[in-house]
């Protein structure tokens, strides 16, 4: 009996092994580029509602070449990523071809409201319409990133957090129709 039960620790002891080192190996250090940016495609036509009542439609984004930020409040690579948007932003929000929205993934309200008073953000946010944004992003996680060129198309971005000096190397890799670096 306690040969038997040897050899079922053993056993376990080895799955449990095995287990971690699938894990290890399928994570990823390096933020991975979403499918849309990889094949160059449109992106979604977005209509969408900022936590203070404005829409953004495909029309409003229209020319422009704008970053498009999808988070949750509850998620701390986009809370460690808010200083950077919000620098980056700072830095663009006056330029006439540009806009960022914020779009919550999959949040409350109220929450969403005290994260982005909490961290200063002052770019708009959506909540409302970005359960279906997401889905049509084919977004995989959070904080997920894109950067639509003025004619439509997602040309840089990636899954995981960015750095202000990323979002103006992908800003201007899509407004000058260059590769993303």
């Amino acid at each position: 009996m306690k040969l038997r039960a040897r050899w079922i620790a053993l056993l376990v002891g080895v799955v449990v092994v095995a287990f971690g080192v699938v894990l290890a190996v399928q994570h990823r250090t390096e933020p991975s580029v979403p499918r849309l940016v990889q094949e160059h495609q449109r992106a979604p036509a977005m209509n969408l509602t900022t936590l203070d009542g404005r829409k953004i439609t495909p029309e409003s984004l229209h020319g422009k070449t704008y970053v498009v930020n999808f988070f949750n409040s509850w998620c701390i690579p986009c809370q460690q990523e808010a200083p950077a948007l919000q620098a980056f932003y700072d830095e663009h929000k006056n330029e006439r071809d540009f806009a960022m929205i914020g779009v919550v993934r999959d949040d409350e309200a109220a929450a969403v409201r005290g994260y982005v008073n909490g961290q200063h953000i002052s770019w708009p946010v959506a909540i409302q319409g970005g359960q279906q944004a997401s889905l049509d992003f084919g977004t995989t996680g959070q904080p997920e990133t894109y950067v639509i060129s003025p004619d439509g198309v997602a040309v840089c971005g990636a899954l995981g957090t960015s750095t202000q000096s990323t979002l103006d190397a992908w800003l201007d890799a899509a407004r000058n129709g260059q590769e993303c670096r």
